[in-house]
């Protein structure tokens, strides 16, 4: 009999182990989504070019790729803090008859663990030429949940706006879910935004967010509710053991 008892331990043990990992597994990292750096668009970037870059896909509008060098309106763009091309949008919520924004997606990014939580973060922009009049921000759409960025004033005429970064946190609703942003305007009139430097992933773990710790302190693993009774079982199958083997 205490064989028997002996050789279910390490079952049991499994088992236990198991579930505590599959419950405490952390968020696969997903930095490296299709294209978050909106790089690969070998078309002309001194225009409204009414293209997106590969693995983006338009919803609205005609969204175009520019990047630092792009110089048609009279001024350039800066280059955000990982360079390279960006998404421009148009965001005019106040337009004549209806709200008129730019805005584009990515589908089926998976690998995702419903109820955990991810950082999206990335930088924005906005411009001031003789088309935009307000400022702006960017909305997020991951899954079912919305949330916005934070809203950007207009700068000096003929001037586009130092980048800064934005630090969002979502909860997956699905394992599967599709990630969209939309260029808003805030005060009715045109506002001309820039997005760039994607990132999706465990929060606190963006390396080229200046808003990620520097030596982030990794959280302690905690046994989730369902697998409380299976750790129980183990230890108590570890005390029977060891009581017969003093009673022999």
């Amino acid at each position: 009999m205490l064989l028997g008892i002996k050789s279910k331990i390490p079952s049991l043990f499994l088992a236990s182990s198991l579930l505590l990992v599959g419950g405490n597994a952390s968020a696969a990292l997903l930095d490296a989504f299709e294209n978050g750096g909106f790089e690969g668009y070998t078309g002309n970037t001194n225009s409204f070019n009414s293209d997106v870059p590969p693995g983006w896909t338009t919803t609205e509008g005609t969204p175009d790729v520019f990047n630092a060098s792009t110089n048609f309106r009279g001024f350039t763009w800066k280059a955000s803090s990982t360079g390279g091309d960006f998404l421009h949008g148009i965001g005019w919520d106040g337009r004549a008859g209806s709200p008129y924004v730019e805005s584009a997606l990515q589908v089926g990014l998976g690998g995702l663990v419903i109820g955990q939580q991810y950082e999206i973060s990335f930088e924005q922009s906005i411009s001031h030429s003789d088309f935009s009049e307000a400022g702006g921000y960017w909305e997020i759409i991951f899954g079912a949940e919305s949330q916005n960025s934070a809203p950007m004033e207009l700068p000096t005429f003929g001037e586009a706006a130092d980048w800064i970064w934005q630090t969002l946190i979502f909860t997956a609703a699905s394992e599967i879910q599709t990630l969209e942003v939309v260029a808003h305007s805030t005060f009715g009139d045109r506002a001309d935004l820039g997005i760039d430097s994607f990132f999706l992933g465990d929060p606190g773990t963006n390396p080229d967010n200046p808003d990620t710790p520097t030596d982030p302190t990794p959280p302690t693993a905690l046994p989730v509710p369902g697998s409380l009774p299976l750790v129980g079982l183990g230890l108590g199958a570890l005390l029977l053991v060891a009581r017969r083997q003093r009673q022999s």
